[in-house]
């Protein structure tokens, strides 16, 4: 089955940051041309064969390859954003510049880390990420109070919302 054109599945949140529905070996020269710089693998391996899902393994080499940085922070479908993933993913973050490409199996997981990590690492607040993803046609209003508690520093460190199935 051939792969839709990288660019036509990208959702622009920021300047800084995109989403996308899963990513293929192929795409990540795609990624590069595109502008990225960073890869965020928020989807853990074997949610799918591996002809839908390809293992990130392999998901890092094509990126390396392509001359990408690549973070493999897997979030569990329907689980809740352990504090230990928000923090590699906000160190990766923190430690990286340029433009961050992230994806899981419809892009939310990823966006959704990628919206938790910034606030606990003051790399964005939490009006401004919940104002990009609306601007985006996405929510983050199901996370707000939890990107409120973050930006805070407060306990419990971990996230989850009602439609945690649903990302």
């Amino acid at each position: 089955m051939p792969i839709p054109d990288l660019v036509s599945r990208l959702t622009h949140i920021s300047p800084a940051f995109a989403t996308t529905p899963q990513l293929h070996v192929a795409d990540m020269t795609a990624a590069k041309q595109a502008g990225f710089t960073m890869i965020l693998n928020a989807r853990p391996d074997g949610e799918e064969d591996e002809d839908e899902q390809p293992p990130s393994i392999l998901l890092k080499k094509a990126a390396q390859d392509a001359g990408l940085a690549y973070s493999y922070v897997p979030i569990i479908n329907g689980a809740v954003f352990p504090h230990n993933a928000l923090i590699a993913a906000g160190e990766a973050m923190a430690d990286h510049q340029g433009p961050i490409l992230g994806f899981c199996l419809t892009g939310m997981r990823s966006l959704r880390l990628w919206a938790l990590a910034s606030v606990l690492y003051g790399l964005a607040a939490p009006e401004d990420l919940l104002s990009a993803a609306q601007s985006a046609g996405l929510s983050l209003d199901s996370f707000a109070e939890h990107l409120d508690r973050l930006s805070r520093h407060e306990a419990p460190l971990y996230v989850a919302d009602n439609a945690a199935m649903m990302i």
